[in-house]
């Protein structure tokens, strides 16, 4: 009887090993089937939830009987299933942010802008990569190194310095190892415009144009193709001005209406300054008295202190 009572504890022990071991093949199966995010969030599941579960199911292992034996293992088993599903049923949402966040990762890694020669002349743009707000790549084209050559070997004097300015600029970044900086040889016909020719390069790359030529930002913007102004910039960043603060401002010349004087602020913004005709040549500290906001830009309105 002894021996036929072990036979049969072993044939079961058997077979629910082999249950076991079956179930398991059947999953690792399925689950090499299943997509990445799914399967990583089912395994975090499985494991916090038997974790939360094994804690809930031991506060109730004191209840007297049966209650105490099987009701922690239910409860267990429920929590552990609940929070699986749970798990389970955010990972599209979860698989779509990671998505998302390599996708803009990536395309801000491999941004390419395009530098403009007048962004190059303008000089700002070395201050601007040094800081570090702009990622990506810089792309200058060949012909607007041509450009530049041939505006810093011209007899007018303004347009050589000029020039000059802008080829030392543009050694100045490629020195700078913050800045990855690529010279381009596109094969684009001579007969066009270099406006054109940077909104073609701009176009086909995906990239954006760097620049300070309004209207060369309004032609590229309506082909589609994105734009980043310097001028723009430096407006989006300047200190906002407020009705009382104080002011320096230089009077250039007198004003349209009696008593007026004119100056103006680095960025070009008019400042009118009532009763400022007679400063006419100097520097004068200013209170802001209002700020008027025009389809032609910004006024601001100001009167000597006293």
């Amino acid at each position: 009887m002894e021996l036929g009572l072990s036979t049969q504890n072993d044939f079961t022990f058997f077979l629910i090993v082999l249950v076991i071991i079956l179930g398991a093949l059947i999953a690792t199966r399925k689950l090499l089937k299943v997509e990445f995010p799914y399967f990583f969030m089912g395994v975090l599941g499985v494991i916090v939830g038997i974790f939360i579960g094994n804690l809930v199911g031991k506060s109730l292992g004191f209840l007297p009987g049966y209650y105490g034996k099987w009701l922690p293992i239910i409860i267990e088993v429920l929590i552990a299933v609940a929070i699986f599903d749970l798990f389970i049923g955010q990972s599209k949402s979860v698989a779509k942010f990671f998505s998302n966040w390599l996708r803009v990762e990536n395309e801000i890694s491999n941004m390419e802008i395009i530098i403009d020669t007048s962004a190059l002349i303008d000089g700002r743009i070395e201050e601007l990569a040094s800081t570090g707000f702009i990622f990506g790549k810089f792309v200058v084209p060949k012909f607007v190194l041509l450009e530049l050559q041939a505006i810093a070997d011209s007899e007018d004097d303004l347009k050589r310095v000029k020039g000059r300015k802008g080829l030392d600029v543009l050694a100045n970044l490629q020195r700078n190892r913050q800045v990855d900086i690529e010279i381009t040889d596109e094969r684009l016909k001579d007969k066009d415009k270099v406006d054109n020719k940077l909104v073609k390069i701009a176009w086909e790359r995906k990239g954006k144009i760097l620049t300070v030529d309004y209207n060369l930002g309004q032609v590229a913007q309506i082909q589609g193709v994105e734009v980043l102004n310097l001028n723009a910039l430096a407006v989006a960043v300047k200190p906002q001005l407020i009705p009382g603060e104080n002011l320096l401002v230089r009077v250039v010349q007198k004003g349209k209406e009696k008593h007026q004087g004119v100056g103006y602020l680095e960025d070009g913004t008019m400042v009118v300054v009532d009763g400022g005709d007679k400063f006419v040549g100097e520097d004068i500290e200013c209170l802001v008295v209002r700020i008027y906001q025009t389809a032609s830009g910004k006024m601001i309105f100001v009167e000597p202190k006293k």
